[in-house]
């Protein structure tokens, strides 16, 4: 009876965790399938009809075709030039002075938080046909044709994704010592012989980790997309997917048919990559000489490429934007009467004579998303913390199922899980329920935090497994219930990362694109949905100006994170 007893409340503890999955994951991803297999179970009178016609369709378009075609092939490209540029800067990272390695890596990061369609907007505010570089220097309309076509892609989702290598490489840089080279070059092997057989091969799983974190990003992103395929008619994968939900009619058929291709080939990417190592060993750690590998002669040139990969990447595109969202009249210029602050207070206080819609006023717009990115910080922190520990330290078959459910939803794109949320919860059976909340603020907060929560309980794992089980059983034996050790003893260990899951996942949904454009509720924008309408009334300085002020409110709300997370380190420390 006890074991039956102790069994009970194990399952009983992961049975919320199971259903917040079930709810927020499992069941919106299900319809997705059924939608491509059964496409008349969500009409207004359901059949049980197995069809492929719809997936048929999609695959006989010749724009989805061609979509599928160039989002493969700019994937890979942005993968090719995300894994050299981030491998680069991880070398310049770990060979530089203390104070340049931290303002480096400073920027790396602002680069991972700019938003792709920010990032990509700015490139095209100063290289369109009349921007910023025509009007400085002179130069006659059509002389960026070579950017507004897929290379011009794969370059800005190059720059945008490289800190997913430079991460990787970053500690495989580190772990690999120069006892191991020196060894190497005793033994008669030249510096390139070196690097070939010795150094590259032992970085290749943090090259290759890199590598398919880049592509599955890129592959999926939206928001590269979204700004993008209005201006130079390059058709990509997720675009058109939004494209099947907002035509009339919908191509409901069409839409679940693309998001699950790009569930497929995304995961695919990552569970390749962990396949070509498996049961190879590349260990590093435990060497008795942990400082990394210096290049000597090529340090100057690597930090120096480094220099510019993190200026094209972070400084051009923002300072772009920068410029555009203080000119007055945008054929002007530079001119020395051109300069406003104008373009502000317009989006902060409104403009209704403005070509946007008067619901999309920039301070009512950003408030709401917030509001929405600390409803969803708040939800993604908690649940991360409460699953992390049912997967740490009570190893149920229910947690189990949980653990198998986060690995194969990491690698889902936000606009696959906005579009199986538009089916779920806007299916037919529950209006007897009283359970459509498509088109409500309650839908669009609960996307969010489906597309934060896989992260924030993957960081969470990662902290709890370096707190020893050992003080948990103590305080079981001492009487304290499952809640008090989270509370008391697992939260106050892992606090950091709680604290960085909240501020990651706020920076997150301020500037989530694909989520907001396909739910957000009639009449009640978010800031995304505000950007991308300026920009696409070719409202560049007000874009630009609303682009800037999402980026400081999210930069102040990290150095506001990161300062709390020094006081709780310093406040820590002095207790000891």
């Amino acid at each position: 009876m006890a074991i039956r007893s102790d069994r009970g409340r194990a399952a009983a503890w992961a049975a919320p965790g199971l259903f917040v999955l079930i709810l927020l994951i499992v069941y919106p991803l299900l319809t997705l399938l059924i939608q491509a297999i059964m496409p008349e179970l969500f009409a207004v009178h359901p059949r049980f009809t197995v069809s492929l016609r719809g997936a048929v369709s999609t695959f006989t378009s010749l724009e989805n075709l061609k979509a599928i075609g160039n989002s493969l092939e700019i994937g890979i490209a942005a993968s090719l030039l995300a894994t050299v540029y981030g491998t680069i800067t991880a070398f310049a990272v770990e060979h530089t002075a203390r104070r340049t390695s931290s303002f480096m890596e400073a920027l790396v990061w602002g680069v991972f938080f700019l938003p792709s369609y920010v990032v990509t907007e700015g490139w095209l505010v100063l290289l369109q046909d009349g921007g910023i570089l025509a009007q400085l220097l002179h130069l006659p309309n059509g002389w960026s044709s070579w950017f507004f076509s897929r290379f011009g892609v794969f370059m800005v989702m190059g720059f945008r994704f490289f800190p997913f290598v430079h991460f990787a490489m970053r500690n495989a840089i580190r772990n690999v010592g120069p006892d191991l080279v020196h060894a190497a070059r005793l033994s008669g092997a030249g510096a390139a012989a070196t690097a070939i057989r010795v150094v590259i091969p032992l970085l290749m799983p943090a090259l290759l980790a890199g590598a398919s974190l880049a592509f599955a990003e890129g592959f999926g992103d939206f928001g590269i997309a979204a700004a993008i395929a209005p201006q130079m008619h390059v058709p990509l994968l997720t675009y058109q997917i939004f494209t099947a939900l907002n035509q009339a009619p919908v191509d409901y058929g069409s839409a679940a048919t693309l998001a699950l291709l790009v569930v497929l080939v995304t995961a695919g990417a990552i569970g390749l990559q962990q396949l070509l190592f498996r049961g190879r060993s590349y260990a590093t750690v435990g060497h008795r000489n942990r400082e990394p590998v210096r290049l000597n002669r090529n340090s100057h040139a690597v930090v120096t490429l480094s220099a510019l990969i993190l200026v094209l990447g972070f400084v051009v595109p923002l300072g772009a934007s920068f410029c555009a969202s203080l000119w007055k009249v945008w054929s002007n210029g530079v001119a020395p009467g051109n300069w406003t602050l104008l373009n502000y207070v317009q989006v902060l206080h409104g403009d209704l004579e403005s070509v946007a819609h008067a619901g999309h006023v920039g301070r009512d717009s950003l408030l709401r998303s917030i509001e929405y990115a600390f409803i969803a910080a708040v939800a993604a922190a908690a649940i991360g913390l409460w699953i992390g520990y049912q997967l740490t330290f009570r190893k149920t078959r229910a947690d189990r199922v949980v653990n198998i459910l986060i690995m194969a939803t990491v690698a889902i794109p936000g606009v696959v899980i906005a579009a199986s949320f538009i089916f779920a919860w806007n299916a037919v059976w529950l209006i007897p329920l009283h359970l459509v909340i498509y088109g409500t603020p309650i839908c669009l907060a609960m996307a969010y935090v489906a597309i934060s929560l896989p992260y924030a309980i993957r960081l969470q794992i990662g902290a709890m497994a370096q707190v020893p089980g050992s003080l948990l059983t103590a305080a079981h034996v001492l009487g304290a219930r499952g809640r008090t050790v989270i509370v008391r003893i697992v939260l106050p260990l892992v606090s950091a990362t709680t604290i960085s899951t909240f501020f990651m996942t706020f920076a997150g949904v301020v500037f989530e694109l694909p989520a907001s454009s396909l739910l957000y509720p009639p009449g009640s924008p978010v800031f995304p949905i505000t950007i991308q309408a300026r920009f696409n009334n070719f409202d560049w300085a007000q874009g630009s100006a609303l682009g800037i002020m999402g980026v400081l409110v999210v930069f102040l709300f990290y150095g506001a994170g990161r300062f709390i997370l020094s006081r709780a380190d310093r406040t820590q420390e002095e207790n000891r």
